[in-house]
């Protein structure tokens, strides 16, 4: 069911915005490369890893969150997720956009994968900050061949509303 518009957050210019990348030690160099692929400036970006519990001082005013987690073994990785974004709770504004990204412990993610990573990120961003339901991005064929060869690797991505 799609949101109303007055609940709906703001378009994100992906050039100005403060981003704040989280997520297990072994996928935040992957995350950071596809984030600045996407054009995401690299100065406006926090990266922070959720196994070494961080110290955050200060307060940041970030409009989106992308927390990577790796699933380790049948274990779900929303409980993980939940409390990342509990974590990084004080450096994002009220409202910002979370995106989760979980990967299953065996996959390895390759270029290819991290593309097709890339371009459902970019879609779950452009779907949380469309005006209205009606006017969602448009998946075409290519794009949802690319989401199935994901959750076939492995990988989930969702919003996540703390």
């Amino acid at each position: 069911m799609a949101r109303s518009p007055r609940e709906r957050h703001e378009p994100i210019d992906l050039r100005s915005a403060e981003v704040v990348l989280a997520g297990t030690q072994d996928l935040l160099p992957i995350l950071r490369a596809a984030a600045v692929r996407a054009g995401v400036d690299a100065t406006r970006m926090r990266v922070v890893g959720v196994d070494d519990a961080p110290e955050l001082h200060e307060a940041a005013d970030a409009e989106l969150a992308v927390i990577a987690i790796r699933r380790p073994g049948e274990d779900p990785a929303f409980h993980r997720a939940q409390e990342a974004a509990e974590l990084i709770e004080p450096l994002l504004r009220p409202g910002a956009v979370r995106i989760v990204i979980t990967v299953s412990r065996a996959t390895r993610l390759a270029p290819k994968l991290e593309r097709a990573l890339t371009a459902e990120v970019l879609h779950q961003l452009g779907a949380a900050t469309a005006w209205s339901g009606f006017r969602r991005p448009f998946r075409n064929l290519r794009t949802r061949l690319g989401t199935a060869g994901l959750r076939a690797a492995g990988l989930r991505v969702f919003r996540l509303a703390v």
